[in-house]
């Protein structure tokens, strides 16, 4: 049996009591329904399915979507390979001068400051991220008013370390006050439910769970609730309305279903909407959005037109440079005077995030010195 920490904590003078819900949420897709703010539905009584459902006659595609990183953004750690490698891992805080220990068993990931809590285990309930850029993990802390809060672990594993380091943007929290903190920092309301939302298909946080849970960023994320859709082409009947059967009406439209998630411009502080920005680039559909490239292609530009988000993102600049010359070598738009080649690294180069995972700046633009060359985020605004 493993020692937990069962102390109350304090957290913003809210006591909370520090029992830990280890079992996995259930899945039975017969209990899946609506979730709740911010997924796309095609009628209001459709329910979830899961995309195992879609595959029977999308088997192709659904082959395609096994392959990117939707579909591997939420595990429970008792079902993560990265949980069970980091077994008898340890990382030393380089700010606090402290080590976690981390456990794996049957219970899933957990744990351990031994400097400041001896041999009891805090759990790591859930892996969040795609794996592509790093893996966070998740604790749910029930609140005895009914009420749940979560916990985003100090430490993250990212993909250009191969290793462990600290979470972005926890390099910047202050000293901990109340216990929970050594382990990570407090999410709670919205804050709370987009996290579950956008790294799941369906997913209600209730009394320290997620219910109704079907994980990952699947079929219907962006497609809306597929239960009726089904039953007609179960039918064998056509289906025009289910949005799958037709394409984004506009290329804002398709930016704002992906926005929801990737961030769009009303998500981020304005002082942050500017060429100099140096937390931007992290948030591709608003950096886009600042792109003339965007602004000037009169709806032609959209996120899918460099991108399937059925398939793993490609590395392979020269894909996206062909893409860039389709229209830069038309007699409409400027060509560029300085090269054919090599346009993302001129015009959307690679910006580090703390020195553990980078992302292409969006903004597509003539550089100058304004920008940043090094990405170095503020904590995530509320407004």
């Amino acid at each position: 049996m493993r020692k937990l920490i069962v102390a109350t904590l304090l957290i913003g003078a809210i006591a909370f009591e520090a029992w830990w819900l280890r079992k996995v949420p259930n899945n039975s897709q017969s209990e899946f329904q609506n979730s709740s703010v911010g997924r796309p539905t095609s009628k209001a009584s459709a329910s979830f399915v899961g995309t195992t459902s879609c595959r029977s006659c999308h088997a192709e595609i659904s082959d395609l979507y096994s392959t990117s990183g939707h579909a591997h953004t939420f595990h429970a750690t008792t079902d993560s390979e990265l949980a069970k490698q980091l077994h008898g891992v340890t990382f030393d805080d380089p700010l606090r001068k402290s080590q976690f220990r981390y456990h794996f068993d049957s219970e899933g990931l957990a744990t351990s400051l031994p400097a400041k809590f001896g041999d009891e285990l805090f759990p790591l309930s859930y892996a969040l991220g795609s794996g592509t850029h790093g893996v966070t993990f998740l604790t749910l802390l029930p609140h005895r008013d009914g009420s749940t809060i979560g916990l985003e672990h100090r430490v993250t594993h990212y993909a250009q370390k191969s290793g462990l380091d600290l979470t972005v943007g926890h390099a910047y929290l202050g000293e901990p006050v109340e216990d929970a903190e050594h382990f990570g920092r407090v999410l709670s309301g919205r804050k709370l439910t987009q996290c579950i939302e956008c790294h799941t298909t369906s997913g209600r946080v209730e009394n320290g769970a997620i219910r109704e849970l079907i994980p990952h960023v699947g079929c219907e994320s962006c497609h809306g609730a597929a239960s009726h859709h089904v039953e007609i082409r179960t039918a064998g009947e056509e289906d025009a309305d289910f949005s799958a059967a037709k394409s984004w009406p506009d290329a804002m439209s398709e930016l704002r279903t992906c926005g929801r998630c990737h961030r769009l411009p009303e998500s981020i502080k304005k002082s942050e909407l500017v060429r100099e920005s140096k937390i931007l680039p992290r948030f591709q559909p608003a950096g886009l959005m600042q792109s003339p490239c965007f602004q000037k292609s009169d709806g032609a530009m959209r996120c899918t037109t460099c991108h399937d988000p059925h398939e793993k993102v490609s590395k392979d600049t020269t894909r996206y440079e062909r893409l860039c010359m389709d229209c830069h070598q038309t007699q409409t738009v400027a060509a560029c005077p300085k090269s054919s080649n090599n346009c993302i690294e001129c015009h959307m180069p690679p910006i580090s995030l703390e020195g553990v995972a980078s992302f292409h700046d969006h903004w597509i633009r003539i550089r100058n010195e304004k920008d940043p060359s090094v990405l170095q985020p503020e904590m995530d605004s509320e407004n």
